[in-house]
């Protein structure tokens, strides 16, 4: 009997989104999910895709689902956050279920955890991880919530802290977070919780062991890279936004919420998407931040989207660097090899193409409709934050076109699933090569 064909890594990975996307499209379109009359079905697939790929972009008030519907959306923000550690447990529990090889190993490329031995050991570590941190975010954030007099500042203060480390963007207010300008612990609590999603479970899983056993255990090269950028990203990002925005978008702050919304927005631009302040109002040269933050990301294997500092930083090394005979090129005393500099630059390729077809595509939707006056830059954000899983907006998504918002859910499941499929090792007997032919020479610049 011929043995019936095996679907492949990749096809697994999109079929466990779908399903979530699928499921989730349907319970939101449920009556008793939405509180503010009947829910279009593409508002519903929009909003389930959103939270799946953890975007946070929407085209209605998230304050208008009932609290099945908030439920509901908190689930798929939760399980599309863990994305494909997720499916992984959750494969576990089926009957018979072994690891094989070939999982592990993708297992170990995306996380980075060949020191663990056991696969089910790496996913009881994530999940363990995840459930401290966001205890953690929840517990800072509440005190913040019961002092700004909001209702129901506990189950607030969940919503926001798991949203908050899977950088989801999902507020349960229609002004994201701009009623906290001026509170600390919670800006403060969802900022922790954003940038340690946006780590990676390498990072966490490194620096416990090397707190846990110090002077035995040492900072990997991955760790440091992510430590060491995170932190110039967001100085950066910081000193940046406040120097260019202290006497315009934040002229009505004093100083020390002027200095709290600097910071808050070098952090969440990288993929969190909460604001605390109108994206539209920020000078040309902070709008080109937002887009550059937007497009590197976070961490790889953490809950973040983009780029990944890591990739933008093999990219920036080979531009200003470049590669040494070999192909490779050397920092901090490492050697970082042809294979890995290849990738991040394929990696960056296919994520431009995708960008360019989907601004492509929105502009030519919302030229034919002739209804909105919605400018080039706006679309461009629009773009970049659904192919980085940001979720910032410059408040056009609800005004899109039908099309538009179908192209917008496409780049989000792009981002988050199609990127990252990209990534994960094909398995194949290796390619016998009988024939060499001779080197083409192709003029560069």
């Amino acid at each position: 009997m011929s043995r019936a064909p095996q679907l492949s890594d990749k096809q697994v990975l999109f079929l466990y989104f779908l399903i979530l996307i699928f499921v989730g499209t349907i319970l939101l379109s449920l009556p008793s999910s939405y509180s503010a009359g009947s829910l279009r079905s593409l508002d519903a697939l929009f909003t389930a895709v959103s939270a799946v790929c953890v975007t946070g972009l929407s085209t209605v008030t998230t304050g208008d689902f009932s609290l099945s519907g908030k439920i509901i959306l908190l689930c798929l923000i939760q399980a599309g956050g863990l994305g494909f550690i997720t499916f992984s447990t959750l494969y576990l529990f089926f009957p018979g279920s072994r690891f094989s090889f070939r999982n592990t190993a993708i297992i170990q490329e995306y996380y980075g955890s060949e020191h663990i031995q056991k696969p089910k050991n790496i996913i009881r570590s994530i999940l363990g991880f995840t459930l401290i941190f966001e205890l953690s975010g929840i517990l800072i954030i509440f005190p913040g919530m019961v002092r700004q007099g909001v209702e129901h500042p506990f189950f607030s203060s969940v919503f926001h802290g798991i949203s908050a480390f899977c950088n989801a963007g999902f507020s349960l207010y229609s002004d994201s977070l701009t009623q906290f300008q001026g509170n600390p612990q919670v800006l403060g609590g969802v900022s922790f919780m954003i940038v340690t999603g946006g780590l990676g479970y390498m990072v966490h899983w490194n620096l416990f062991k090397k707190v846990s056993h110090p002077g035995k255990v040492k900072l990997r090269y991955h760790s440091m890279i992510m430590i060491l950028f995170t932190f110039i990203l967001i100085i950066l990002g910081f000193f940046v936004f406040y120097l260019l925005e202290r006497h315009r978008l934040f002229s009505d702050m004093n100083t020390e919420d002027a200095l709290m919304a600097a910071l808050f927005q070098s952090i969440t631009t990288r993929t969190a998407g909460f604001n605390t302040v109108d994206q539209s109002g920020f000078t040309a040269p902070s709008t080109l931040l937002n887009l550059v933050f937007m497009l590197i990301g976070g961490g790889s294997g953490s809950t973040a989207g983009g780029l990944k500092v890591t990739t933008t930083f093999l990219l920036f090394l080979i531009i200003i660097k470049g590669i040494d005979d070999h192909g490779e090129i050397p920092f901090l005393r490492r050697r970082i090899s042809k294979e890995l500099l290849n990738r991040a630059s394929l990696y960056f390729l296919k994520a431009m193409v995708i960008l360019i077809l989907s601004v492509f595509l929105v502009s030519l939707f919302e030229t034919i409709q002739l209804k909105n006056n919605i400018g080039f830059l706006e679309i461009l954000f629009e773009c970049i934050s659904a192919l980085g899983t940001v979720g910032l907006s410059m408040g056009i998504t609800a005004e899109l076109s039908d099309l538009s918002q179908l192209v917008l859910i496409c780049t989000m499941f792009a981002g988050r699933i199609g990127l990252f499929a990209i990534i994960i090792p094909a398995v194949s007997p290796e390619s016998v090569y009988n024939i060499r032919y001779p080197e083409g020479e192709v003029l560069i610049g």
